[in-house]
């Protein structure tokens, strides 16, 4: 029904049909061997800071007992 709404990234692997984070390793473990074989030297970063829920916690659930003590 939304699916014609909701359009992401095809190197987006995260909530879509047929795709878990086993498909996110081994595209990043494929690609460090493709390039670890063909460049000397190579330095690997990865920013994984995307791929984590930025929430304040203590926040949802102050104001979670918040409505609770209504």
């Amino acid at each position: 029904m939304y699916n014609d709404f909701m359009v992401s990234d095809q190197l987006q692997f995260g909530c879509k049909k047929n795709n878990s984070c086993v498909h996110a390793l081994f595209t990043v473990n494929e690609s460090v061997k493709y390039f670890t074989k063909r460049i000397k030297g190579v330095l690997w970063l990865l920013d994984a800071s995307k791929a984590f829920d930025k929430v304040l916690h203590h926040g949802i659930l102050k104001k979670l007992l918040d409505k609770m003590c209504l």
